[in-house]
């Protein structure tokens, strides 16, 4: 799917050149037209598109002169800031030759090309159908990444407020119509700009866990998926834990039989390789994390590398650890959300995001809950994984 901003305050040459990309077989549902700066960064906020139309002399507001400062500074924050998402094409346009002649070089410093557009001339329309063409290649549909880092939560509090904390630079909370709100941010790692999201799901459960994962990987193409937050702990485990889920499935499918008994039928999802390697080696993290907090369990945190099952359904009842443990002796914690988020992400194809579910045992799953350690959990969760964003290879 290839989607176009076309950044032009001309409304008849936004027309012409959206005539053409209909033309060349751009759905006009995926072409959005920016008639000032302003309006440029807003779309270049809350999308991710393939090709980028910016316009020489574009004005910052509406009612304003153009000005080819404009569009300079909004390829600056493109593609030296990486403020936004880069569409993999970037083209100039201008139907003014003055202008052209006149800052033709610098904008060439931050774009592929700058066509000249007019009603009569044919040579504009030719690089737009050879950029379309390349772009509908899936080599570079494959490439079209659009932030680095979503964060996926399944409580507004306390775990997304945990996730907020991190250093990121946070932008306002905007809604997506679904009932999903997002909020932006970026932060500086190793001297690089990189991008996050963060949500949290709407309702509980699988269903919902799975349904914004699958809205936000397609509106933001994220590199890397981690779910963070609290889960019920099994076995061995012990309140303030760390459960790296290295798989996860829906402890409910499968089939009652007539005598009464249930025949299992897991259909496991597996957490990215690279992300699990990484995650085995923030114990000291965790550990330090723990020794800084004041609210927090007596003992210091373990990392259990481990199957987390997932259901629809809360687990208060101890006796069902049996279950959980005859379909995965290595068990070790149950949530409502991981293998809806696995599910989904597995699914998807290019480009394909890296995804894991890092979440810390706040309870053991039976009767006797405690909302006592929810905040150090949630912050422990998404204090690792922000670790692991910091030693991963985003490039």
């Amino acid at each position: 799917m290839i989607k176009v901003l076309i950044a032009e305050d001309d409304g008849a040459k936004a027309s012409i050149i959206k005539a053409e990309l209909i033309r060349q077989g751009v759905e006009e549902d995926n072409i959005t037209i920016a008639d000032s700066g302003v309006a440029t960064r807003a779309c270049l906020r809350d999308g991710c598109f393939s090709l980028l139309l910016l316009d020489l002399a574009l004005p910052n507001r509406t009612r304003d002169n153009p000005n080819p400062e404009v569009g300079l500074e909004i390829l600056r924050l493109i593609v030296d800031d990486h403020e936004y998402p880069s569409p993999i094409s970037i083209l100039g346009t201008t139907a003014d030759n003055e202008t052209l002649e006149s800052y033709h070089d610098q904008f060439l410093e931050l774009v592929t090309q700058i066509l000249l557009i007019t009603p009569i001339d044919n040579e504009w329309k030719t690089s737009i159908r050879n950029v379309i063409a390349r772009l509908s290649q899936p080599d570079h549909l494959s490439k079209n990444h659009g932030v680095d880092v979503c964060y996926i939560t399944a409580l507004r509090e306390p775990e997304l407020a945990a996730v907020l904390k991190l250093p990121i630079s946070w932008g306002s909370e905007i809604s997506l119509g679904n009932g999903i709100l997002v909020q932006q941010g970026t932060a500086l790692i190793s001297g690089t700009k990189r991008t996050f999201i963060c949500a949290h799901s709407p309702h509980m459960g699988l269903v919902s866990a799975s349904f914004m994962t699958r809205v936000l990987w397609e509106k933001y193409r994220p590199k890397v998926i981690f779910m963070t937050g609290i889960c019920g702990g099994l076995g061995d485990a012990e309140l303030g834990d760390l459960v790296v889920a290295e798989r996860s499935w829906d402890w409910q499918s499968g089939k009652w039989l007539q005598d009464g008994t249930f025949s299992s039928s897991p259909d496991q999802k597996e957490a990215t390789p690279e992300l699990i390697a990484l995650a085995r080696g923030t114990v000291g993290d965790a550990e330090q994390f723990w020794r800084h907090s004041e609210n927090r369990p007596s003992s210091k945190p373990r990392i259990h590398v481990a199957p987390m099952v997932s259901g629809s359904a809360v687990v208060e009842n101890s006796e069902l650890h049996a279950r959980f443990f005859a379909q995965h002796r290595k068990a070790i914690a149950v949530d409502m959300e991981c293998f809806g988020v696995y599910f989904s992400a597995s699914m998807s194809s290019n480009p394909a995001p890296k995804f894991i579910c890092i979440k810390s045992i706040s309870d053991l799953a039976n009767r006797d809950k405690s909302d006592n350690y929810q905040k150090f959990c949630s912050e422990l969760s998404a204090y690792v994984s922000f670790k692991i964003v910091e030693r991963l290879n985003l490039n």
